[in-house]
């Protein structure tokens, strides 16, 4: 019976302890925010789609059009 309550405290414990490896959520200073147009865009960022040209407005409303054009349901082929 001693052995099974020592087993159970140990497990316990180490369920108690797994819980403060938690990392914090916190956002990092990677994570910039500026005050910028979003056609502006950013040089370094690695997510630029094709065809969209920084800093034109007109090149960011097509693309954004594009994408919300794939992404409908009724002009998709079955």
């Amino acid at each position: 019976m001693n052995r099974v309550r020592v087993v159970a405290l140990v497990s316990l414990c180490g369920v108690l302890l797994a819980a403060c490896g938690e990392k914090p959520q916190t956002i990092s200073p990677s994570h910039r925010k500026t005050d910028a147009q979003a056609y502006q865009g950013a040089p370094d960022d690695p997510f630029v789609a094709k065809g969209w040209k920084q800093g034109d407005k007109t090149s960011w409303d097509n693309q954004i059009r594009q994408r919300n054009q794939l992404q409908n349901e009724y002009n998709r082929t079955q």
